[in-house]
């Protein structure tokens, strides 16, 4: 009769060799490619690059040994839905990718939002944020980042705490996301009992603000929501200061490392919606450590842009983690990303998608306390969660 100790021995050998051959097999397949299509030129290439800077930081730690290794091709889309389009189709004829993600612009999200749907590709939206990216009837497409119509609720609501029955200006470009953003606060202002008192919208590729901001000073608003794309959006803020609008009036929907730099402390009082702040005392181990590596290789913090991209590639090694058929099959894979229950490693953030590949809403507003050439301080001001359709998102904009 074997001693137990021998049979100990052979099982654990046993289970040894199928470890061994697990991860051999994993080695020797190909690896999985994702399609990367973001914003490297253009107007948009502030978020863009920001976005790839999130990524690299996640592929150094994405691809353990004895894993199925994950490779994300990257392509410029130029800021052009035309190009996103373009380079959608290369990375899924020639390239052969699993899935795509990428883009932070809403309106090359919303081109290849067309392209994956029509042709059955996965696509995980790391960043951006139009509601019409998980309209109804969405089946392929998944977005991390909370719906744009949502921001314009979260500030209407953040205005109602600050100031009941107060007035509301806004000055903004003629970009989707902007327009979906100034659609909820149409919505929503007056159901919390708000005033709108100015709403100007620039046509895009704008670069000055001067009668404009001088029409918002007119207005008296108590609150100016600014949201200017690329550099057009610092031009606004301080063609705003310039003519007498105190920071603490002015309410970006979005901050991000390099604009809030660029505003500079002249904005110091100014409030921005964000999703993930170095600034936020709820980060976890991963968050902040995610946080230092990111300072020590951009010589810069990150903010909500690099998180979502950093989170996006974490999420897709879970799911092929935990499917790893799916790393073959697209059906598999779209199957596995919606039935995923997981949260942000940064943040434990529930990250749960929705029939329509939407995820719980919510969002953070913070005011700068302090801007230095390389980083900033703020202050947590209000926090808010909500049901993805707690407003008519897909019918305020098309």
């Amino acid at each position: 009769m074997q001693s137990r100790t021998s049979v100990l021995t052979v099982a654990l050998a046993s289970a040894s060799m199928t470890l061994a051959s697990v991860t051999a097999m994993a080695q020797d397949k190909p690896p999985v490619k994702i399609g990367f299509v973001t914003e490297l030129t253009g107007p948009w290439s502030f978020f863009g690059t920001s976005c790839v800077a999130g990524l690299k930081l996640a592929e150094k730690n994405l691809n353990p040994p004895g894993k199925r290794k994950i490779e994300f091709v990257i392509a410029d889309d130029q800021t052009s839905p035309a190009q996103a389009v373009a380079a959608s189709r290369s990375l899924d004829v020639q390239d052969k990718v699993l899935a795509l993600s990428g883009p932070t612009s809403s309106d090359t999200g919303l081109a290849v939002y067309g392209y994956a749907e029509q042709n059955k590709v996965p696509f995980v939206v790391p960043v951006a944020a139009f509601p019409q990216l998980t309209k109804p009837g969405t089946r392929y497409t998944f977005r991390l980042e909370p719906d744009a119509v949502g921001w314009g609720y979260a500030i209407s609501k953040f205005v109602e705490k600050q100031k009941p029955g107060g007035k509301i200006a806004m000055i903004y470009s003629d970009y989707a996301l902007m327009r979906a953003i100034t659609a909820g606060i149409k919505y929503q202002a007056p159901r919390s009992g708000l005033n709108i008192v100015a709403d100007i919208a620039f046509p895009q590729g704008s670069s000055d603000a001067t009668v404009q901001a001088a029409q918002i000073l007119a207005a008296k608003p108590d609150y100016v929501v600014v949201s200017g794309a690329g550099g057009f959006d610092n031009t606004i803020t301080n063609q705003l200061l310039d003519l007498g609008v105190k920071p603490e009036q002015i309410i970006h929907p979005f901050g991000i490392t390099t604009q809030v730099i660029n505003w500079g402390k002249r904005s110091v009082g100014s409030y921005y919606g964000t999703f993930f702040d170095s600034n936020l005392d709820s980060l976890t181990p991963e968050g902040k450590t995610f946080v230092s590596d990111f300072v020590a290789q951009n010589d810069r913090p990150p903010s909500y842009g690099e998180n979502f991209c950093y989170v996006t590639a974490n999420v897709i090694r879970e799911v092929i983690d935990k499917n790893p058929e799916a790393a073959d099959d697209r059906e598999k894979f779209r199957d596995a990303i919606s039935a995923l229950k997981t949260k942000e490693t940064t943040s434990s953030v529930p990250i749960e998608f929705d029939k329509n590949g939407a995820r719980k809403e919510y969002m953070y507003f913070l005011q700068i306390n302090d801007v230095a050439a390389k980083s900033y301080k703020a202050k947590q001001a209000f926090y808010i969660e909500w049901d993805p359709e707690v407003i008519p998102v897909y019918t305020l904009v098309k």
